[in-house]
């Protein structure tokens, strides 16, 4: 997977400096769009399909992603994922005039995602509708030939079939509360019934560990919860944690951090795709989370997320979950935790002392 990505890396670079020779023009307006995805082309991952421009309508004539001027005719292909982390490759080969290709995340050419003289390369996306468009630069039109490829990513940590321990708040409150330096430390285990109120994998949520529980969180706070103390080995390293979050985006939230010696000192863990903000509360400054990336806004459901615990192997961690608000009043609820496990790909049986947790997962 990471060869594939560095050879697709040259290949944009090389697309890249062959785009910057066309004349450039305004790109298109983030107004109104213009596209008719109408009679959009049905095309499927895999697929390998012959078209032409030729003698075809000009609708749109520049895209979001780029300043070319794209007056040919263009042909526009629909295409389903229906897997979330999927990556996406589309080429156009077979033409002797300047035909380029785009794709976007909806029928909109102000929402161009990858572009490309003779191919794109997507990150990983999520399931749903994509379009390409194959489109010609000045007023070029010409036959080509279309190959599409999806390639399911999976993140290099997680899912993972065996679990060796789990911690669930359904169950069980925190191991210990701890103070980092603001007050009151907002964490507490109970009922809320203000937050969604099923889980990851459809479990329905009983208790949960939140930041006041039940209500929002308040002003000028930081504490930690921790749990603990699990060993980490070859084939126990990863980190799958449930959970749901509704703060103040960029000024309030919580991430995780581990620690080998107690909880004595504390490093910061980051989840497969990074945290979705850095924290940067000028008002206050959050002790706990101040000036690090955390969970932070409104991740709407409870979602998972994975952490790579590689780099502890053959030590013996506590997992902490460190929370900070600062000065300005807010209506959002806080950071709700339903469960941690740690696991692996390898088969491992899970310790003794977890069963309970884990039966309670599916009662």
């Amino acid at each position: 997977m990471r060869a594939l990505a560095i050879v697709m890396a040259l290949l944009m670079i090389a697309s890249v400096s062959a785009a910057e020779k066309k004349l450039y023009v305004e790109p298109a307006p983030g107004g109104s769009r213009l596209l008719d995805c109408t009679n959009a082309i049905p095309i499927n991952c895999g697929d390998t399909v012959d078209g032409t421009t030729v003698g075809g309508t000009n609708v749109v004539s520049a895209y979001s992603c780029v300043g070319w001027n794209e007056g040919g005719p263009e042909v526009v292909y629909e295409l389903e994922l229906t897997a979330d982390a999927t990556a996406v490759t589309g080429t156009i080969s077979g033409m002797t005039a300047d035909l380029d290709i785009f794709f976007l995340g909806s029928c909109d050419e102000n929402d161009c995602l990858e572009y490309g003289n003779t191919y794109f390369t997507s990150d990983a996306l999520p399931a749903g509708t994509y379009y390409i468009v194959v489109d010609g630069y000045g007023t070029a039109e010409d036959a080509f030939t279309l190959a599409v490829e999806c390639e399911e990513f999976t993140p290099p940590c997680g899912p993972f079939e065996y679990t060796c321990y789990v911690y669930d708040f359904n169950v069980d409150p925190p191991m210990n509360y701890i103070d980092c330096g603001l007050g009151p430390n907002p964490w507490m285990w109970g009922y809320e019934p203000d937050i969604p109120q099923i889980a990851c994998d459809d479990v329905p949520v009983t208790n949960i560990l939140g930041t006041i529980v039940p209500g929002p969180y308040p002003i000028s706070v930081g504490g930690i919860a921790t749990v603990g103390s699990y060993e980490i080995t070859d084939d126990c390293a990863c980190l799958e944690l449930c959970h749901f979050y509704n703060t103040e985006p960029n000024y309030d939230g919580g991430n995780v951090k581990v620690s080998v010696d107690g909880g004595a000192t504390w490093t910061l863990i980051t989840p497969y795709g990074g945290y979705p903000g850095i924290n940067t509360s000028t008002y206050y400054q959050c002790e706990c989370v101040w000036n690090e990336p955390f969970f932070t806004g409104d991740s709407i459901t409870f979602v998972k997320d994975f952490f790579d615990l590689s780099d502890f192997i053959g030590q013996t961690i506590d997992v902490g979950f460190f929370f900070g608000s600062e000065s300005y009043d807010t209506s959002e609820f806080g950071w709700y935790i339903k469960w941690i496990k740690i696991g692996g790909e390898e088969s491992s049986p899970v310790q003794d002392a977890t069963w309970g947790a884990v039966k309670a997962l599916y009662r």
